[in-house]
């Protein structure tokens, strides 16, 4: 003789266990195959709330994770923009490039020296 188990949310008879918590869950009561949601096993709609419940607050920790990033690249970006235009930065930044295109025109002075040198060099006994 077979017990017909019985839902334990509306109480009807069923054969049906749910996955997630292995109770009885009649078919009114099971979570249904939606474009969003798609489960190929019978689910009780409170297991689906607990899981719902369990998404969103993983998705709220997320979402504050990113807000504190945002907001710490913002105070990042602040700070670069202050120091950016003080007088002093601007003036390390002009004589910097003024550096450099002497250290490249010393480079390129250097180059063509050793250029001529080799220059010299193959031609030393031809002339």
């Amino acid at each position: 003789m077979m017990v017909e188990e019985q839902c334990h949310i509306c109480e009807q008879s069923t054969d049906i266990i749910c996955d997630s918590c292995g109770e009885p869950v009649c078919e009114d009561c099971c979570v249904k195959m939606t474009i969003h949601n798609q489960i190929d096993y019978p689910l009780c709609t409170s297991c689906e709330d607990h899981n719902n419940a369990c998404r969103a607050e993983e998705d709220e920790r997320e979402w504050q994770w990113q807000e504190d990033k945002r907001k710490k690249k913002e105070a990042i970006a602040a700070k670069r923009r202050a120091t950016y235009l003080k007088p002093e930065n601007i003036e390390k930044r002009r004589l910097a490039k003024i550096q450099r295109r002497i250290d490249k025109e010393n480079a390129e002075r250097e180059r063509a020296q050793r250029v001529v040198d080799v220059m010299k060099n193959m031609f030393r006994g031809m002339f």
